[in-house]
């Protein structure tokens, strides 16, 4: 008899990748070793590293018989959404330079991304109603935590630089993808074993 062997799913891995490239290209977009809308297309292409990260998370879960259909539900919703705020972004950078800078049309290109933006917050608030396990629901939003404070510390320390002039200016919208970052490594991260039963 013989039995396929199915190699250990590593989110962890994919997390790394997905954050070491992300700070790859903010640093060349940072410096100015490229310029738009390459920077875009490079954030938007690191975003299919978000595919098999998710898919070896949930092959984890699933070995561990942790998923459960607000969880699925919710990886459908945040995913759906994340794509179309890839599209967006990308779409918007794209075009922006060939439309007068007084057109209205400049105002709603500059508002697109941030709908996809509210989905993915309103299926991460949808999931953490829908779910009804307790222990699930906490490590939703300790990974949310986790995505918050890397947001915190990695835009205050970099204010902190910019106001040194050690660093150049960036733009704001680097927030939602960095607070994505960090809630994938959130997700990512292992139980503590200290925890008292």
């Amino acid at each position: 008899m013989t039995e396929s062997v199915r190699t250990k799913p590593k989110p962890g891995l994919w997390a790394g990748l997905f954050t070491a490239n992300m700070g790859v290209i903010a640093a060349l977009f940072a410096t100015g070793a490229v310029e738009p809308p390459v920077p875009y297309i490079l954030f938007a292409l690191n975003f299919a590293l978000l595919l098999p990260l998710i898919k070896a998370s949930r092959q984890v879960y699933e070995d561990r018989g942790a998923v459960t259909r607000a969880m699925r539900d919710y990886n459908r919703r945040f995913l759906t959404a994340s794509a179309v705020y890839s599209v967006g972004m990308i779409g918007a950078a794209s075009i922006a330079n060939r439309i007068a800078e007084a057109s209205p049309l400049l105002w709603a290109l500059a508002i697109a991304p941030m709908l996809p933006a509210f989905a993915m917050i309103w299926a991460m608030m949808r999931y953490l109603r829908e779910e009804s396990d307790e222990y699930q629901r906490y490590k939703a939003v300790r990974a949310s935590m986790v995505g918050l404070g890397f947001v915190l510390v990695l835009g205050t320390g970099w204010g902190f630089l910019e106001t040194f002039g050690l660093v150049p200016h960036i733009w704001a919208w680097w927030v939602f993808p960095a607070w994505a970052i960090g809630l994938a490594l959130g997700m990512a991260l292992p139980e503590s074993g200290g925890e008292a039963a």
